[in-house]
């Protein structure tokens, strides 16, 4: 694990991430090419993105694509229904940061047909790549900062999972008062962070920004892209999101973690 760390430091230093990158692409494409192929054949009712699309915002596995996918968004809507009854109202629901639509494309076959649900993302080849291809979800491009062109107030619910961990310190900020303006009084968000399971990933001069609940950054030319990375002690998210009501904290890596090893922060933008 050491050495894996000091080799990123290296690769950072020397600005090789987005190489390094792009070979680990080739890299599992190839490995996995047949057991890609074989179970795109046995799901054939099920379009698949681009190849390196699936590998940016994911793994480059079909199976588990396909199979997380669906499941993640089932672990949603189960932790949402605990304070939203998907079956009574018609509620809008957005995926924010929904890169090729691996966990919303999934939405309308889990909730209630009376319910609304939208995708955003900032990559307008994933914004074409859903538009084309994933039906009953409304999906629009925004920038990599915001506003984003919803109205104020629209969302009953907004989930993002993995998005605040790949932006800058500021942008954490800005994103956070934009989810809080799209929300309805009384919406839920939900999102995910990189939290405390994370800490044997970190340099010891990170580890020391960390332990002081600092936000810990480590920056590519790409901000929102997978090497772009931001890890989030529990002191600095309860801060970030100081306006919200906090329903539910999970911590990352425990039985109930919907996003692995990170933390799931479950908050309420509070009635007038």
């Amino acid at each position: 694990m050491n050495l894996k760390k000091y080799s990123g430091s290296v690769i950072r230093k020397f600005q090789l991430a987005g190489v390094v990158d792009k070979l680990r692409f080739c890299f599992l494409y190839a490995t996995n090419y047949l057991a890609n192929s074989k179970f795109e054949k046995k799901v054939s009712h099920f379009k698949f993105p681009p190849p390196y699309f699936i590998y940016e915002t994911y793994s480059l596995n079909y199976q588990n694509y396909y199979e997380d996918g669906y499941q993640t968004a089932k672990e949603i809507t189960l932790l949402l229904s605990e304070y939203l009854d998907f079956s009574k109202t018609s509620i809008r629901l957005l995926d924010w940061g929904c890169g090729p639509a691996r966990i919303v494309r999934h939405m309308p076959e889990i909730l209630a047909t009376n319910n609304k649900i939208y995708g955003c993302d900032y990559n307008s080849k994933y914004v074409n790549w859903c538009n084309e291809h994933i039906k009953l979800v409304d999906f629009t491009k925004n920038n990599l900062h915001p506003p984003t062109s919803y109205v104020t107030g629209y969302f009953d619910v907004i989930y993002g999972l993995s998005i605040i961990t790949h932006l800058s310190a500021a942008s954490h900020v800005e994103w956070v008062k934009e989810l809080w303006r799209i929300l309805k009084p009384g919406g839920i968000l939900l999102i995910t962070s990189q939290g405390d399971a994370f800490k044997e990933k970190l340099l010891p001069h990170e580890l020391v920004l960390f332990n002081n609940g600092k936000l810990v950054v480590r920056e590519s030319k790409n901000e929102g892209h997978r090497i772009f990375s931001a890890f989030q002690p529990r002191n600095f998210m309860q801060e970030l999101l100081r306006e919200f009501i906090l329903f539910k904290f999970i911590e990352g890596g425990s039985k109930n973690s919907i996003q692995g090893l990170q933390d799931t922060w479950l908050v309420q933008k509070g009635l007038p």
